[in-house]
């Protein structure tokens, strides 16, 4: 019999195994041989799926790098040649590439405000219900703006020229619905599209911006820009393949190339609209950087990043993880809360930006649903201030799960000004398949758009 000795020395010698770097390894693959440690010592047994928490329990062990089959190389790791495809050279206008680049390098991306702060005007409606009559409108107004931002995709997909004072009105608009009950024109917006309808979709994106923005005492002038930034940031994913955009799969590393491209697609569509204010174009190519420099196009990080992408940055998020993908369900919008403080601790976004969006959506963001200390179920329909762990809900049963008369005032509550009564549990949308908060959700949504 051999000693384990002899063992290793067979296993490392072997032709048919290959040293890796662990953290090439893809996360959702499923291994046909073992995986040993660069000693011979069994880390992963046959038929094992590899997970954020396996590789992370392999590298916390002191072994950056493995040995697998020849075989299972080419299915579960990164191809090498993928290090020379740099993300700048797609085969696309390289001109206006640069031309952006170069006022990114210029530091030519001060922001500044020449106008009052927008947040002096708004109101803070504190413990009262929201007007249906004005949300049914704004509703109305959402789908109308879906129509008309799907329309302009199409035209500019054909090289036709439109004319962009179409969205410089969509957000005049949502700017002074803003003032007037930002909590009511936020949730109005939830769960009013598709989650594949890029269009509608970059609306949500856009309005939880445009709050966001208000929060850090933006001007009107940067707000509006903010908004037309978020309501064509996406549209080059129109420009990438049905196929990737519906996978039903995690999405392999060329896959991801692909989407990779769409904010290059998106800058290149709207040189084809007028009327736009020139940083709309550079905010818009800037959203999916991060604040570490492992973003795209460019990998750029900290102040290279434009302040209004920032912003964007983490409203896209938000919006994505609590959005049905058909490679995994949505996230508990509280959970997708607690997702984006870890990013900002970790620093893939800008601290500052989701400190503002706390204030504006509270640490139960508006339209969740929450279990109250006395048991009875309610739904978060107002931020409260500075008060972000206490916002102000709407009791919807009791803790018998009888329903409660939503109208009474005696269920609409401000939990800051309730002594006794707290939120104990942040629960799932009814009749939803969202899911919480836990590493493996925090490190996929890292690795998707």
């Amino acid at each position: 019999m051999m000693s384990s000795t002899q063992v290793a020395e067979n296993i490392t010698q072997d032709d048919g195994l290959v040293t890796v770097s662990v953290n090439d390894l893809i996360v959702g693959r499923k291994m046909n041989f073992p995986i040993y440690d660069p000693h011979g010592v069994l880390l992963l047994a046959e038929n094992s799926e590899i997970t954020q928490e396996r590789k992370r329990a392999i590298i916390q062990h002191g072994v950056p790098e493995v040995r697998i089959s020849q075989e299972d190389k080419k299915r579960v790791t990164m191809n090498s040649e993928l290090a020379n495809l740099k993300t700048n050279s797609f085969g696309l206008d390289a001109d206006l590439t640069k031309r952006i680049d170069t006022i990114i390098d210029g530091g030519l991306m001060a922001l500044k405000n020449d106008g009052p702060a927008v947040k002096n005007n708004v109101v803070f409606l504190g413990r009262k219900g929201y007007n249906q009559e004005k949300r049914q409108k704004l509703i109305e107004q959402h789908q109308s703006n879906g129509v008309a931002l799907g329309e302009m995709i199409g035209e500019v997909m054909y090289g036709e020229k439109i004319n962009g004072s179409i969205v410089s009105k969509m957000a005049a608009h949502y700017l002074k619905e803003m003032t007037t009950d930002t909590d009511n024109t936020l949730t109005s917006v939830i769960d009013q599209f598709q989650d594949d309808d890029i269009a509608s979709r970059s609306m949500e994106v856009s309005l939880l911006a445009m709050a966001i923005g208000i929060e850090m005492d933006l001007d009107a002038d940067n707000i509006r820009n903010l908004a037309i930034a978020g309501l064509v940031h996406d549209w080059g994913m129109m420009k990438v393949s049905l196929e990737i955009r519906t996978s039903k799969s995690k999405l392999n590393p060329i896959e991801m190339l692909e989407i990779k491209k769409h904010p290059i697609y998106s800058l290149e569509m709207l040189q084809h609209v007028s009327a736009l204010s020139s940083v709309v174009p550079v905010v818009a190519y800037q959203v999916h950087e991060r604040m570490n420099g492992t973003g795209y196009p460019r990998g750029r990080r900290g102040q290279s990043i434009h302040p209004l992408a920032r912003i964007l940055q983490v409203a896209d998020a938000f919006v994505g993880m609590t959005s049905d993908r058909p490679y995994r369900p949505a996230m508990m919008r509280y959970s997708a809360m607690e997702c984006l403080i870890r990013q900002a601790r970790e620093n893939f976004v800008d601290s500052n930006v989701v400190r503002a969006l706390l204030k504006v959506q509270s640490l139960f963001p508006i339209g969740s649903f929450v279990q109250l200390s006395d048991g009875s179920i309610a739904q978060v329909i107002r931020r409260n201030q500075d008060h972000y762990t206490k916002p102000i809900v709407l009791r919807l049963q009791d803790a018998s799960g009888d329903f409660v008369d939503r109208e009474a005032d005696e269920n609409l509550i401000d939990l800051h000004a309730e002594e006794e009564l707290q939120i104990t549990h942040a629960l799932p949308t009814p009749g939803s398949n969202e899911v919480t908060f836990s590493d493996e959700a925090y490190h996929s949504n890292l690795n998707t758009k």
